[in-house]
């Protein structure tokens, strides 16, 4: 179009400057048909295979189709199997929030929550889990873990062959305590503090050292109660006050310390009836 005006004219060249560029004319060659001439002109024929080896057979009949990646997903990275069949996504997505036990390794005995089931072409399924104890969340593979109401049940038929446990009385979940029992592990953790990182049930549980080491066989005799220093979160593992959470202000006497409760309240406690938390 421009091409048809005499340069020193072309300053002045507006579209409304040729009486035939009406509304009709453009819709006579939609932006479709313009590309489809373009390609045309390069050789392109339809249904014809594409590319410089077009006579080959392993010429592409079809244009190559991007395929988006997931988050932080590079070069080279095996992409998410796709669902075999009707149902399975919903299948997966009702796999989630389960409550789950890992049966080994690091974390073994600890309870958590599925938040999320990665496939990954060749290889097997892992979980995401976030830790009941901490909020930390893993990946692990499938077979490490194991449905939390299948857990129970089995521990439930171990537990009747040993009556002669003690129940426990005030560890829970969350604390820190440290060890008094000299010849625990031959004292290697002696006076040293350890997290309670699950309790699985009414006589057992399971912590973890300062260096991550996975402890099982304490009993509750074997370890008492940490305070934090002034203003560090507490809980309340005794009394009538029992699971109540607070913030520690001060040691009264000897064996007394002063809490506030959550709820804004000042309450004095026996100090073995208080212990840090994580």
């Amino acid at each position: 179009m421009i091409n048809d005006v005499p340069v020193q004219e072309r300053k002045n060249f507006t579209l409304s400057s040729k009486p035939d560029n009406t509304e009709d004319t453009y819709s006579k060659a939609p932006v479709s048909q313009f590309a489809q001439n373009l390609l045309s002109k390069m050789g392109f024929q339809e249904g014809q295979p594409i590319g410089k080896n077009s006579q080959k057979s392993s010429a592409l009949l079809k244009p190559i189709e991007f395929l988006s990646r997931g988050d932080r997903e590079g070069l080279g990275v095996n992409p998410m199997k796709t669902y075999r069949y009707a149902g399975e996504k919903e299948k997966q997505e009702s796999d989630k929030f389960q409550d789950v036990v890992i049966l080994s390794g690091k974390y073994k005995k600890m309870k958590g929550v599925k938040l999320e089931v990665i496939k990954t072409q060749g290889q097997s399924d892992t979980y995401l889990i976030e830790l009941k104890s901490n909020g930390e969340k893993i990946k692990i593979a499938a077979d490490q873990v194991v449905e939390a109401k299948f857990y129970k049940e089995e521990k439930s038929r171990s537990r009747s062959k040993s009556k002669s446990q003690k129940q426990l009385k005030w560890i829970t979940s969350g604390i820190v305590v440290k060890v008094k029992n000299k010849h625990y592990q031959g004292g290697k953790f002696y006076n040293k503090n350890i997290s309670i990182s699950d309790v699985q049930d009414e006589y057992t549980f399971s912590a973890l050292g300062s260096h991550g080491e996975l402890i099982e066989d304490l009993k509750e005799k074997d370890v008492k109660v940490t305070l934090p220093k002034k203003g560090g979160r507490v809980c309340i593992v005794k009394g009538e006050f029992k699971g109540e959470l607070g913030q520690f202000v001060e040691k009264k006497e000897k064996k007394i310390v002063l809490v506030k409760l959550e709820n804004g309240r000042l309450f004095e406690f026996e100090k073995k009836s208080v212990c840090r938390l994580i």
